[in-house]
């Protein structure tokens, strides 16, 4: 028997919160309700609820998002009673990880462009951050065309994609029939915890990122960590881009960027964790961190710190999604690697499909 907190869950606050003749002492104590089934420690339980919940959280870690979800599918709600519903219990979207603190993000295509490139949170989504700035870097404004604003309510649609097969174990098969998802939102997201402009300011990517959440962790922002950027891909423009051997030469991928083709590449995961990389100019070494996907930027001719000249051998301009301050010595968030290094570097790489042609 298949454990499930969306049932009772859903008889024990549905009543109250989508009758409009509630009190509303009675809305907030629903909300309350839920918030407890999402955020009530399981060693705070007696033994006999602990392993059960226990079970359940695995199984569905947060209930919430997935009973709006289910009910947003089964169009049981019109947009208007969702976005009142949300007003009353903001549990029932993903949750942000320590203080529930909450900020509205933009989403128009002047708002895309103000608030400049994709940037990693404090998640580990790497898988599905780079992919996003991937594709944001090869055709501005893209995300933000992926984001619709609802008609006479303050929530939005995300237009992604997702296997049929919706079984957790098998859905990551290639090849498998795939099917456009609207995720339907409020424009609220975590303060922090979340993806966000090279500053970490709510952007567009932050909402695409929240959307990812639902249709693919099962509402759990923690769920969405530790994945494959194949399937970052095809969540966004619908079609499968496996991983494929890391090309002999920074030219290969410039031509992919050229056609106007997302490129991502992934470190191997090292026993040690991030590892460094000598310099061919002899000075130093540069920091690269593993189990991590980098976005491919541009090819260029240039030296290892990126200073251009006709002279100099062509590299692969890649980004780290994390960001942040740069380092006078190691890590950098920029990297300009030959083919070399390049090969040493990156154990794959993953290309989409022409953006313009979606």
């Amino acid at each position: 028997m298949v454990l499930s907190r969306i049932a009772p869950l859903a008889r024990l606050i549905l009543p109250d919160l989508l009758d409009p003749r509630a009190h509303r002492a009675d809305r907030a104590a629903a909300a309350r309700i839920l918030d407890r089934s999402q955020s009530t420690p399981v060693s705070a339980l007696p033994l006999h609820r602990a392993l059960p919940e226990a079970v359940a959280r695995l199984l569905e870690p947060a209930p919430g998002p997935l009973l709006l979800d289910r009910l947003v599918d089964s169009g049981a709600l019109p947009p208007a009673a969702v976005s009142h519903l949300l007003d009353s219990a903001p549990g029932l979207e993903p949750l942000p990880r320590g203080p529930r603190r909450f900020v509205t993000a933009p989403h128009s295509d002047r708002s895309a462009r103000r608030t400049g490139r994709v940037r990693q949170g404090r998640l580990g989504d790497c898988w599905l951050i780079a992919v996003l700035a991937a594709c944001e870097s090869v055709t501005p404004g893209f995300l933000a065309r992926l984001i619709r604003l609802v008609a006479q309510t303050d929530l939005i649609e995300v237009a992604l994609h997702a296997p049929r097969l919706t079984v957790p174990a098998l859905r990551r098969l290639p090849l498998l029939p795939v099917r456009r998802r609207s995720v339907l939102l409020s424009t609220r997201v975590p303060t922090g915890h979340r993806a966000g402009d090279s500053r970490l300011r709510p952007a567009p990517v932050s909402l695409v990122e929240k959307a990812a959440v639902v249709a693919w962790a099962s509402g759990s922002y923690r769920r969405l960590q530790n994945d494959f950027a194949g399937i970052g891909l095809l969540l966004v423009t619908g079609r499968w881009c496996p991983a494929r051997p890391v090309p002999r030469s920074p030219e290969a991928v410039g031509t992919w960027l050229d056609a106007g083709r997302p490129v991502v590449l992934s470190t191997l995961a090292r026993p040690g964790g991030s590892f460094e990389l000598q310099r061919e100019d002899g000075a130093g070494t540069i920091a690269v961190m593993d189990a991590h996907v980098y976005v491919a930027q541009r090819v260029l001719r240039c030296d290892e710190d990126g200073r251009p000249g006709a002279d100099r051998p062509r590299r692969l301009h890649v980004r780290n999604p994390v960001g942040g301050p740069e380092s006078r010595t190691r890590r950098r968030t920029d990297l300009y690697l030959s083919a070399q290094q390049m090969r040493r570097v990156f154990i794959s790489a993953n290309v989409g499909p022409v953006l313009a042609d979606l």
